[in-house]
Formats: structure tokens, C-alpha cells, sequence
């Protein structure tokens, strides 16, 4: 059951999830530049063997999960969700917590980046390096997706994974508005 002050546990359309994650790749590419430049020093004294390009690797997964696990957390809203009013809940449409922030981030990470790089090597090992075996390979993105439109509660299948759910939240009321059927103060 879920707590008393707990919002409706309405899942947020495809559009309005889709129109989040573009805002979100902005605001993550912004963030991995920015630890990417960071880092540069660091290049300069190591080069760029494996181990800058492990350690590079390892950093900016870090810094992801920093950002999306402390959110998450903290309010269930990144920068881009709450633009968009969505908000993560756990499947009873309380908080998370840091355990199931890593594994919506694990499964994600596993299922956005993990599956289509897996795929993409087979698919170049059977057609060659060619474009279309990029395509079959990034085809894989959309699974996650097209999982709401099957899915009993329209859950998304990183969020069926994880135990967590997107809800809409409701629109503030806006200051100096008044709503109909409201009487005017005097």
C-alpha cells in the first residue's frame, strides 16, 4: 500500500518519457565532458595506453551513477524528470533506495549499453563491419522501450527489473491563478 501522501501512481506516456531522455543525454553529455576534462591532466602524465582508457571508462560509469543514484535517492527526480514532472518510485510508489538506484543503474547500463554491444559483435562477426550491423545491434535500445506497451502496469523493463516505476506527478498550481469554482478572496 502505498503511503498516505504518496502521489497516483500513473505512469508517464511514451512521449513524455522520450522527451526526458533527450533533455537527460544533454545533461549527461555536458557531465561526462566535464569529468573527461578533468581527467585530462591525468592523460598527460600516463598517455593514453589502457590504463588511462580503463580508468577513463571506470570514472565516467562512477560519475553516471553518481548523478542518476544520488537523484534517485534524494527526491526521485533528476534535472530532466523533474522538468517533465516524472518521478521514480519504488513499486509501492514510495523512495527508493541506494540499493535499488544501482540496480535500475546496473540493469539499464546492461541493457542500453551491454546488449547492443554484445550484439554488435556478433552481428559484424556474420556481416562485416558494415552499417547495418551497427542498426541490428542499437535495435536492441528500443526493447526496453516497447516492453510499456506490453507490460500489465506500462512499465518500462529496466523499471520492471529493478522494482521501481515513472509516475506523473500532478501540475503546482500556479500562483495568482484562479482555478474555476474557487471563491475569490476578500
Amino acid at each position: 500500500m502505498p503511503p498516505a501522501d504518496a502521489p497516483a501512481l500513473t505512469p508517464p506516456t511514451l512521449k513524455r518519457s522520450l522527451a526526458s531522455l533527450f533533455y537527460e543525454l544533454l545533461l549527461v553529455a555536458a557531465l561526462l565532458l566535464t569529468v573527461t576534462a578533468a581527467l585530462t591532466p591525468l592523460q598527460t602524465l600516463i598517455g593514453q595506453g589502457p590504463l588511462f582508457k580503463a580508468l577513463l571508462k571506470g570514472v565516467l560509469a562512477v560519475a553516471l551513477f553518481g548523478y542518476f543514484g544520488y537523484c534517485w535517492v534524494r527526491s526521485g527526480q533528476t534535472v530532466a524528470m523533474k522538468t517533465w514532472r516524472i518521478k521514480l518510485v519504488n513499486a509501492r510508489g514510495g523512495g527508493i533506495v541506494w540499493k535499488q538506484a544501482a540496480a535500475r543503474y546496473l540493469i539499464g547500463l546492461t541493457l542500453f549499453v551491454g546488449m547492443p554491444a554484445v550484439s554488435y559483435l556478433g552481428w559484424a562477426n556474420a556481416y562485416g563491419h558494415q552499417p547495418q550491423a551497427l542498426w541490428l545491434a542499437l535495435s536492441w535500445c528500443l526493447v526496453p522501450f516497447l516492453a510499456k506497451f506490453y507490460d500489465r502496469d506500462k512499465l518500462f523493463l529496466h523499471d520492471r527489473l529493478a522494482g521501481t516505476r515513472q509516475i506523473v506527478l500532478p501540475k503546482p498550481p500556479h500562483p495568482g491563478k484562479k482555478r474555476r469554482g474557487e471563491p475569490t478572496p476578500s
